[in-house]
């Protein structure tokens, strides 16, 4: 039996070479710890807080089921799935799957199997990888389809929420600005420190659930990696649009150039630039470009060139004679087993757990006609997937990132409520958890003093940051930018300590939500401000070209405010104190000591 581990076991940067060190028993067949749950649970204690859960794994073995009873099973099913992020143990996920396996029991192995074409098509695809097409044909639900249909619940609580009523134009418009909003691209090298690369713990690309849960990701232009690409995909494929990442072949090198992302709406690619968080405006600068309007009209891609500084945009019309289109190649839609569930859905838990490979490709062939080279699988999904039932070095590198979404803090089941909708108690939990004391460090003795301050200053930020953005989804603009720039001013202010903390990369975020919502309220000279501060990442160029065209629609206009002189970092951690923060309008006032 593995041992209990210590809450505190994975530490941020100052123990990052505690952390190297220590052994994680993932790899070969066995399923990896989840890098968004932690810890462990008496596998003797029964589960009772849910009905059909606390009748086992072997509630429905030989019962015939009828169909009021099958269909509170699926809903139970929906329950356990969604609990399982803060019910560490697995124990949830266990009664899930054996709750399936009893619920399909009864169907034909028929219905199991993949359409003749599709299985050609994936058996091309899959050649060279270490998975096989006969994969998808297992009738078993299995921990990885259980994580499938948990993530999925997550996309489709975001999706359905945020997408709201409307044209299919407009609905899949708002998943991308929603997507840009909340994951902010980071240096894909910032988050982890010196001490764990040194070991061979390398930064690394992460599933949209986690990428979701911690509010950033990171994207390498031309490269592979594009996590919040991948996201905007997952998002999209909730309201049933397909999203693909196109690419174009480049002369002398053996990879393809990754471009952008492309929504299939009505027929049509059009153009959804996730790196640097822009749709590609139309050839009037108007709307949303096409495929076919940025290949055959220089200005489409001419007018997102960077002229000061002078940053050309890295594809043009001529690159795109051919397209390769790169489909999300994450395996679980690929089962049949998720159609048989996806169709039983119903209701608010109708989510997509499904789509046909084939299907894709032919549609994706019928609407690039000529211009199509190839409709390949996406090799990221594949990868991480791999990697995170395979490589040791790869989860720990997920769990230092994801360190502060365990379910040992208080920003998880926050963060999960604001994805959700659940606003009013989101913002209740992220004011709670600002600048208090987290519970048991106090008692954990073992734990260097400037750690404890490390793990509490990275919680605040964090909860301040979320809480901005549960305003913004609230719709209180004006109680978001006051929550945004606190995040600006909160501690580490020394740039040599925000190497490897996590929570520190997402300043870059609060800059790029106060530029838009600056620009919104009309006060140009803060927007511009806000968009042109220091960001090394592709979103800068982004965010420089909205602050040149408010530049250009007044170049008489005010200038930006002078930059604010930056806090010095005091050499002796200050005393702890207790504050809460207003939910309203995020000014901190004193309260007596409590823990969240």
């Amino acid at each position: 039996m593995r041992r209990r581990s210590s809450r505190w076991q994975f530490l941020p940067i100052g123990l990052g070479l505690i952390l190297g060190a220590m052994t994680l028993g993932c790899g070969g067949n066995d399923a990896p710890p989840r890098p968004l749950s932690g810890g462990s649970r008496d596998p003797g204690r029964a589960d009772r807080s849910n009905g059909v859960a606390s009748r086992g794994a072997d509630a429905f073995r030989g019962v015939g089921m009828d169909a009021e009873m099958r269909e509170a099973l699926l809903r139970n099913v929906v329950t356990l799935l969604e609990r399982a992020p803060l019910t560490p143990g697995g124990q949830n996920i266990s009664i899930a799957t054996a709750n399936l396996n009893n619920y399909f029991k009864s169907n034909p192995d028929s219905d199991f199997q993949l359409p003749n074409e599709t299985r050609a098509y994936l058996d091309e695809q899959l050649a060279e990888s270490p998975f096989q097409t006969s994969d998808f044909e297992n009738r078993a639900f299995e921990l990885k389809d259980a994580r499938h249909i948990e993530d999925c619940l997550l996309y489709h609580n975001i999706a359905s929420r945020v997408a709201g009523p409307g044209s299919m134009f407009d609905r899949v418009g708002r998943l991308f600005d929603w997507t840009v909003q909340n994951v902010q691209l980071v240096p894909p090298e910032a988050p982890m420190p010196e001490a764990l690369v040194a070991q061979g713990v390398n930064p690394v690309p992460a599933r949209p659930y986690d990428v979701i849960i911690r509010g950033f990701g990171s994207e390498i232009p031309g490269d592979l990696w594009a996590d919040r690409s991948w996201t905007f995909m997952a998002l999209c494929r909730q309201i049933g649009v397909d999203v693909a990442m196109l690419g174009y072949p480049v002369d002398d090198a053996e990879e393809p150039y990754y471009w952008t992302c492309a929504a299939l709406i009505d027929g049509t690619p059009y153009l959804f630039d996730t790196r640097i968080g822009l749709a590609i405006p139309g050839p009037d600068g108007q709307g949303i470009a096409t495929l076919e309007q940025a290949a055959t009209e220089a200005i489409v891609l001419d007018r997102l060139d960077l002229p000061a500084p002078s940053i050309p945009y890295a594809t043009n019309a001529a690159n795109l004679d051919t397209v390769r289109v790169y489909l999300d190649s994450s395996r679980g839609y690929f089962a049949p087993k998720m159609r048989l569930l996806q169709n039983d859905l119903a209701g608010a838990n109708r989510m997509v757990l499904h789509r046909d490979p084939a299907e894709q490709r032919d549609a994706w062939a019928s609407a690039l006609g000529d211009r199509l080279d190839t409709v390949e699988l996406w090799d990221l999904p594949l990868n991480v997937e791999y990697a995170l039932f395979n490589d040791p070095a790869y989860v720990r590198a997920i769990q230092f990132v994801n360190f502060y979404f365990s379910p040992d803090f208080p920003l998880l089941g926050a963060r999960l409520r604001q994805l959700r909708g659940d606003l009013a108690d989101a913002k209740q939990e992220f004011t709670r958890a600002r600048f208090r004391r987290v519970a048991g460090m106090e008692e954990a003795a073992q734990i260097p003093a400037e750690v404890r301050q490390e793990i509490q200053e990275s919680i605040d930020l964090f909860s301040t940051y979320f809480l901005g953005l549960a305003q913004l989804d609230d719709t209180m603009p004006d109680q978001a930018i006051n929550l945004f720039e606190q995040a600006l001013k909160l501690p580490p202010t020394n740039a040599r300590a925000v190497r490897g903390r996590p929570a520190t990369l997402l300043r870059l975020g609060a800059d790029s939500n106060l530029g838009k919502l600056y620009e919104t309220k009309g006060e140009v000279a803060r927007a511009i401000f806000s968009y042109s501060r220091s960001n090394t990442t592709p979103q800068s160029v982004g965010n420089l070209l909205r602050a040149n065209a408010l530049v250009f629609d007044d170049p008489f206009g005010p200038p930006p405010p002078p930059v604010d002189p930056p806090a010095i970092e005091p050499d002796e951690p200050e005393a702890d104190t207790d504050t809460d923060t207003d939910t309203e309008n995020g000014s901190a006032t004193e309260t007596d000591a409590e823990t969240p």
